[in-house]
C-alpha cells in the first residue's frame, strides 16, 4: 500500500508570482518522497485565483492518475 498526495503553496516571494504543486509519494516503510514539482504562473495579477485552481485541478488528477497505476 502506498499514499499519494499533493500540497500547493505559493512561491516565497513577497507578492506571489505563481503556485508550486509537489506530489509525494509514501511507501510502506514510511519513506515520503516528493515525485514531482509543477509551477503554475500567475498570469493575470487581477484573477490569483485561476491559477490556484488550475494547481488544484493538476495535483487531484496528477495524484488519481499515479493512484490508477498502483491499483493495476
Amino acid at each position: 500500500m502506498c499514499i499519494v498526495y499533493y500540497t500547493v503553496n505559493p512561491d516565497s516571494y513577497s507578492f506571489s508570482k505563481s503556485y508550486i504543486v509537489r506530489i509525494f509519494k509514501e511507501d510502506e516503510n514510511a519513506d515520503v518522497r516528493c515525485i514531482k514539482t509543477v509551477n503554475f504562473p500567475i498570469r493575470n495579477p487581477d484573477l490569483p485565483n485561476k491559477a490556484l485552481s488550475e494547481a488544484e485541478d493538476f495535483g487531484r488528477l496528477a495524484v488519481k492518475e499515479i493512484m490508477d497505476r498502483v491499483a493495476l
